[in-house]
């Protein structure tokens, strides 16, 4: 499976930096608790700039981001099971938490398929390049310079606007 993570670029010069798991391990996610080396990607490039986007507060101060492309063989991820009720919710839920947790402590596969909780129907793949089956020849792609549409932070901005009218 192709995945696309895209990072700031002073978080992502390098390969082993930008898989190396400090995001994982530095907050929570909707898939884990802090404390794990791992990192999200996204089975899309589209989807990589929305779930990217979803977490910013401010377009206007983006910094300078950078792309990767990693190629997963099937065989060396598993895919979760059925998300628990909530799962997609604002603020991660426990539930969820414990999946990617037991996975990344059982150490099973390199990577999890997960569903996004930006666009429904979609996945997002969570990486684990301490685990012994890692390879690092997955990563086939990156650093690339990345820059978000402009377009985006207008639809950001307007759609920000009209929320504080209401």
């Amino acid at each position: 499976m192709k995945a696309w993570r895209i990072v700031l670029r002073k978080f992502g010069r390098t390969r082993r930096v930008t898989f190396g798991g400090l995001s994982g391990f530095s907050v929570d996610g909707r898939w884990h608790t802090a404390g794990r080396h791992l990192d999200y990607a996204a089975q899309s490039l589209s989807l990589a700039i929305l779930e990217r986007l979803v977490h910013y507060k401010r377009f206007d101060a983006l910094e300078a981001h950078l792309v990767y492309v990693l190629d997963v063989p099937d065989t060396a991820m598993e895919s979760a099971p059925a998300p628990p009720q909530g799962w997609d919710g604002d603020e991660p839920v426990h539930t969820a938490q414990a999946i990617g947790d037991r996975w990344y402590d059982e150490r099973r596969s390199p990577a999890l398929l997960v569903p996004s909780a930006v666009t429904p129907g979609e996945y997002n793949l969570i990486v684990n390049s301490r685990h012994p089956d890692w390879q690092w020849k997955w990563v086939i792609s990156g650093p690339v310079t990345f820059a978000f549409d402009a377009r985006l932070g207008e639809l950001i901005k307007q759609s920000k606007r009209a929320a504080s009218e209401q």
